[in-house]
This record gives C-alpha cells, sequence and structure tokens, in this order.
C-alpha cells in the first residue's frame, strides 16, 4: 500500500509541475501582449499620420507663391522715340494699375536707337517716329512695324517772335543756312534783339529729324551751325528760353511756352498745326507713329500692344495730344 500511495504522490506532484509550468508559460505570453503594441495603435499612428495632407496644401501654395513671384518679375522693355515715348509711358502707366504684377520700362534715345535695338535683339519693343529704311528691314527681315498712331511736326519760335506764318520753303532756307536773320521773313522779328537766327534741331538718331529733312529739307543739308537736341523736350525748352531761336517738335509735345508757327501751302492757306489738321491731313508734315518688335509680338508685348490699339489705348493716345488711328 505504501509502494501504491507513493505512486499516487508521484503522479500527483508530476499533475502539479505541469499545472506550475503551464501557469508559468501562460503568464509569459500575458506579459509579451500587455508589452507589444495594442490592436488600436494602427488608429492612433493613423490620427497621428492625418496631418501629413497640410504640408502637401503648403507645397502647392509655395508652388503658387513661386509662379506670382515669377509672374511678378515679368517685365516688358521698350525703346527709341521720345515722340512715341509719351504715349508708350502712359499707355504703360495705365496698363500697370490694371496688371500690378507686370514691370514695363520705358526709355528714349531716339528712333534710330529703337530700331537698332530690335535688330540687335535688345528689347522687346522699339519705337520710332519715321518710317523703317530697306536697309534697316535687311538686318532683321523678322522686323514687324506697326503703326499705332499719327503725328504732325510743328514749327516753333520764341513768344517773343512777331511772326505770323511761314511758308516750308522758308524753313528749309533757314535751316540750310541760306536765311540768317529774322528780318528776311516778312512779319517776322524780335524787338530790342539783332534779329539773328538761332537754329535749333535733333540729334542724327532721331526720327523727328529723318521725317524733316525728308519733307522739308530735300536735297539740302542742315546748317552746320545747328543746335542738336536729343529730344523733343529738349528743343522745346531751348526755343523757350532762346528769343531768337527757331525748332521742330511733335505736336504732342506743344505748349504754351512756345509759339507754333502756321505753315503757308503752296496754294496760299495758312495750316495751323492741329490734331484736327493732322487728322484730315491739310497740315503738311503729319506721319505716322510706329512700334515695332522682333517677329510678331507674344505674350505679355502683345498684351501690351493690343491695348494700345484698343478703344481705351486710342483715348490715351488722344489724351497726349496725338492723333488717334481711324
Amino acid at each position: 500500500m505504501k509502494a501504491q500511495r507513493s505512486s499516487y504522490l508521484l503522479v500527483t506532484a508530476c499533475l502539479a509541475a505541469l499545472l506550475l509550468v503551464s501557469l508559468l508559460v501562460a503568464g509569459c505570453t500575458s506579459n509579451g501582449s500587455t508589452n507589444s503594441v495594442p490592436a488600436t495603435a494602427p488608429v492612433t499612428a493613423a490620427a497621428t499620420a492625418a496631418p501629413a495632407a497640410p504640408p502637401a496644401a503648403v507645397t502647392a501654395t509655395a508652388t503658387q507663391a513661386t509662379s506670382a513671384a515669377a509672374s511678378s518679375g515679368q517685365t516688358l522693355t521698350l525703346t527709341g522715340s521720345t515722340t512715341v515715348l509719351p504715349i508708350a509711358q502712359a499707355v504703360a502707366d495705365a496698363y500697370m494699375q490694371n496688371h500690378p504684377e507686370v514691370n514695363i520700362q520705358v526709355s528714349g534715345g531716339g528712333s534710330g536707337v529703337g530700331v537698332q535695338a530690335i535688330i540687335n535683339n535688345k528689347v522687346d519693343i522699339g519705337m520710332s517716329s519715321a518710317a523703317v529704311t530697306a536697309a534697316q528691314q535687311a538686318q532683321d527681315p523678322k522686323m514687324n512695324i506697326i503703326t499705332i498712331a499719327h503725328d504732325g511736326i510743328a514749327i516753333i519760335v520764341n513768344p517773343a517772335n512777331s511772326i505770323q506764318d511761314i511758308s516750308l520753303d522758308q524753313v528749309k532756307s533757314i535751316y540750310n543756312g541760306s536765311v540768317t536773320s529774322w528780318s528776311s521773313i516778312p512779319g517776322a522779328g524780335v524787338a530790342n534783339s539783332n534779329n539773328q537766327i538761332v537754329v535749333v534741331g535733333r540729334d542724327s538718331s532721331s526720327g523727328t529729324r529723318t521725317y524733316f529733312d525728308q519733307v522739308v529739307m530735300i536735297n539740302t543739308n542742315d546748317t552746320l551751325s545747328m543746335h542738336e537736341d536729343n529730344s523733343n523736350g529738349a528743343v522745346l525748352q531751348e526755343v523757350a528760353q532762346t528769343p531768337g531761336a527757331i525748332g521742330y517738335i511733335s505736336i504732342g509735345y506743344l505748349t504754351s511756352d512756345v509759339k507754333a508757327v502756321p505753315i503757308i501751302t503752296p496754294n496760299g492757306h495758312v495750316i495751323a498745326p492741329s490734331v484736327a489738321t493732322v487728322k484730315d491731313k491739310t497740315y503738311p508734315i503729319h506721319r505716322d507713329l510706329y512700334m515695332i518688335t522682333n517677329g510678331q509680338p507674344t505674350g505679355l508685348a502683345q498684351d501690351y500692344l493690343n491695348f494700345l490699339l484698343s478703344p481705351q489705348g486710342q483715348q490715351i493716345v488722344v489724351a497726349q495730344g496725338y492723333v488717334a488711328l481711324p
């Protein structure tokens, strides 16, 4: 019986040992699960990752800002005729009011400068108050010439001069040096002076001078004593400050500081320079004004020119003292 009891005790001890081992294994497994990330952890991770969407939106905003910055840096450059310059600048100012992201830079220098800048591809738009020559076009076969307005060239003298009118032949005689005294021109004269004529003209790059020489100085040269000024404004100022002076400027520059002298036509009509007489072409020194591009304009240049040629743009032309297109 002792042996049988011992067997029972041994079996019982073994069973107890097995049970203890099972409990220990269960405990270890339970502890492992407790220390690991619970099943709800992926949701928490997703919630943490969710804010990643806004950075994508920020990136898009940054891209838009970069585009806007690039757009704000968009620049259009124009150079050339000082006659066309007031139109170009006024149109640029109006355009930039509606497009503040755009920068339009306008400078003078003369029609020759404007045409050459296009030939050399230095600017977006060149300005000229004289027709482009065949030689200039040969240098740039892609040159695109756009008529943007009409103009007249006024003969001006100092208000102290008593002159009432003048013929183009008389103007020609003054500018080629054949006539040097106002006393040689009927009705002309400057009181308390020796009546010496001070001849004021434009420099060689000027489209106004080119046209003046073509229309008035036919088959003759300008006198070597002529003062060569580099802009309409400079001619206006010199004539306004010099009692014996004579000059020529675009009608868009006329002010009360000088006296615009009417022209006696070959048929005896006396025609004063004005928007009306340029428009109906009765004033003998009238011309077209041009903007020039290197090939067909695109982008900002095209948009600017479209605005200039629109009814609103042509109203600006008139406001500047020039003649709008028909």
